[in-house]
């Protein structure tokens, strides 16, 4: 019970996106009810010409059209039969009034032609439009949901993605949407639209003999009870199998990124091997879904060929004991299995289905309700300039369960320049980190000015803070574009200002298209150097009173590095600054520098004051320099 109902909720999930849509879905089911009803009234038109054709009336233009104006002669087909059956049908007023028009308007073949022929272009129309607007529909609502997780992934920290493999994320933005998106396609056809023909059969097999539509009721049972266990069977490995594909994707996106590495090292024939051990494990699950979808097909069709037959040796039965005419027996049997078996087994196939696709649309919900770890208090102030000082007191953090950082004490006034450093591992990165919070303290607290940054706007804490990391990052698109990123709203010279500020304003101007020159995929075409300086750019762009240097020169050669650093010292010009540096000798000048071990501060102070005594500074700059 439960299951089911977790399937009734997330099919109400995802029609409740159509909610900014529902006019345009109003119209769609107003046009598939308007389809359904005309084909229905196509297949009520079988019985007549079943029982004149077993008459051996033949077609007459003449009298066909004197007997419809002659409206008292058109009752003579059914009146007989409607005596028969009045006192069991009086309740049913609506299939009494079928049977009245169907008696006027249907005496002659030509009669019946005109009114095949009249409905034919409604049915077109109706269909045309049904199908347009459906997909309409769905597609505006996919696009809502694809847009919905963007703007739902992005706000979330960096724990966060820390915690989750890249390639899981991109299969579940696109193989979890295509299967979200096939979910919706059975909601928006066979879910809508079979009900609909189901009922319009049911309306016309009581028209035709009440008696036998209730046989058909024997078939619900038959045909629910496998379709609901086969379902919750495909929707369980279906939604394994989705994760085995993540695990696919993201072993093929490990695999092309580290290309050099692997190709360095010979790990082809390793990688080939690993990737067919994952592609198996995905395989093998998915048979394991195949399976459960062809056990619910068969079911199906063995119940609808099997209920079909039932129903035709039944009606012979029936018609030789002369209780139901050979056109009522013959629309019956059509709309049976036309209308009524063919949309309970179009309904049991797409539930089927529906299962499958849903596995895809609850771990694309499962995204959508996950929440960001870090986000304003309702109380949260705007910061709009720095004015002293930012503290850490008794500052503690751990990823996971490991400790990282531990009563970290520091105060740093406004404008001085502070130098992290420390072995790897011993936390340099990580304090940095939960300055612009992407990261909470543990324990603890930052302090701006004496308020707590977890009781400052986000938003007003980012922009006083500009970031120049070791690994660089530029989007495939122009210069301009990679250094618009520091302010949206600067003017062009604003951006060559702040490209010439870092050193790389001659390289861009001597390029074809300078500033619209693209940048390629992480800025593949250009040096590290070139890289690291536009990022400056960036920072100098944004000009923002706290600036973090994360190692921003350890990965450069020494031509590279005086560039990189003479853009350095224009960017830090009269900004509070922390800078992380592996080369000591770019920070003699810092106005204090803070030296980190096993995630604690062990000393502090200027370059001259920690070389004059035999500190853990002292030792690392002895290696480092070889003295």
């Amino acid at each position: 019970m439960a299951k089911r109902n977790n399937t009734i909720r997330e099919c109400g999930r995802l029609f409740s996106y159509a909610k900014p849509h529902w006019k345009i879905f109003l119209l769609t089911l107003l046009c598939m009810g308007l389809f359904t009803l005309f084909i229905g009234a196509q297949l009520a038109l079988i019985k007549p010409v079943i029982d004149r054709l077993m008459k051996g009336e033949t077609v007459n233009h003449t009298s066909g059209i004197n007997s419809f104006q002659k409206k008292n002669d058109s009752k003579d087909l059914i009146s007989s039969f409607k005596r028969k059956t009045a006192s069991r049908v009086t309740s049913i007023t609506f299939i009494s009034t079928l049977k009245n028009l169907a008696g006027k308007y249907t005496n002659s073949f030509t009669l019946i032609g005109i009114l095949v022929g009249i409905m034919a272009p409604f049915i077109f129309i109706f269909n045309y439009l049904q199908t347009y607007l459906k997909y309409h529909v769905m597609w505006s609502v996919l696009m809502d949901i694809r847009n919905q997780l963007c703007e739902h992934l992005l706000p979330q920290s960096l724990s966060y993605f820390g915690n989750k493999k890249s390639g899981e994320l991109i299969s579940r933005l696109t193989n979890d949407i295509n299967s979200t998106q096939f979910a919706l396609s059975i909601l928006f056809d066979s879910v809508l639209l079979n009900p609909m023909r189901l009922l319009c059969g049911f309306v016309l097999a009581f028209y035709f003999s009440w008696k036998l539509s209730l046989f058909t009721f024997v078939l619900f049972p038959i045909l629910v009870i496998p379709m609901l266990v086969f379902g919750r069977k495909i929707k369980k490995h279906g939604k394994r199998s989705l994760m085995h594909l993540g695990e696919l994707t993201d072993a093929m996106r490990e695999m092309f990124s580290g290309i050099r590495t692997v190709k360095a090292f010979k790990m082809e024939d390793e990688e080939i091997v690993e990737f067919k051990i994952i592609n198996l494990r995905f395989f093998k699950r998915v048979m394991q879904t195949v399976k459960a979808k062809a056990l619910n097909s068969s079911t199906t069709e063995l119940t609808y060929s099997l209920g079909l037959a039932a129903i035709i040796i039944i009606g012979g039965y029936v018609i030789s004991s002369s209780k139901i005419s050979p056109g009522s027996l013959g629309g019956f049997v059509t709309v049976t299995a036309f209308l009524i078996l063919a949309s309970i087994k179009k309904l049991a196939k797409s539930y089927g289905k529906l299962q499958e696709s849903l596995a895809g649309a609850s771990r694309v919900f499962e995204l959508l309700d996950q929440h960001p770890a870090i986000t304003d208090d309702p109380n949260a102030i705007e910061l709009n300039k720095i004015e002293k000082e930012i503290t850490f007191n008794n500052v503690g953090f751990t990823y996971d369960t490991i400790p990282v950082l531990n009563d970290i004490n520091l105060t740093v006034q406004k404008g001085q320049i502070i130098a992290i450093v420390g072995k790897s591992g011993a936390g340099k990165s990580t304090l940095l980190d939960l300055v612009p919070r992407f990261y909470d303290p543990v324990n603890g607290s930052i302090k701006i000015d004496g308020t707590d940054i977890r009781f400052i706007k986000r938003d007003s804490l980012l922009d006083q803070i500009a970031i120049v990391c070791q690994q660089t990052f530029l989007f495939n698109r122009s210069f301009k574009e990679n250094i618009l990123c520091g302010r949206r709203d600067a003017s062009i010279e604003d951006i060559e200002n702040a490209a010439k500020a870092a050193n790389i304003h001659d390289f861009i101007s001597n390029l074809p298209d300078g500033y619209d020159t693209t940048v390629g995929e992480q800025g593949v075409k250009l040096s590290g150097g070139q890289k690291q300086r536009v990022t400056i750019a960036r920072a100098i762009l944004k000009n923002a009173p706290i600036l973090i240097l994360d190692e921003a020169t350890s990965s450069l050669d020494s031509e590279s590095e005086k560039l990189v650093q003479k853009a350095l010292d224009n960017l830090i010009e009269g900004k509070t600054t922390f800078v992380i540096a592996h080369r000591l000798s770019t920070i003699r000048h810092a106005d204090r520098i803070v030296v980190l071990k096993s995630g604690r501060i062990v000393e502090t102070g200027t370059h001259d004051e920690l070389i004059g005594r035999e500190s853990e500074y002292k030792k690392q700059y002895r290696i480092q320099f070889d003295i």
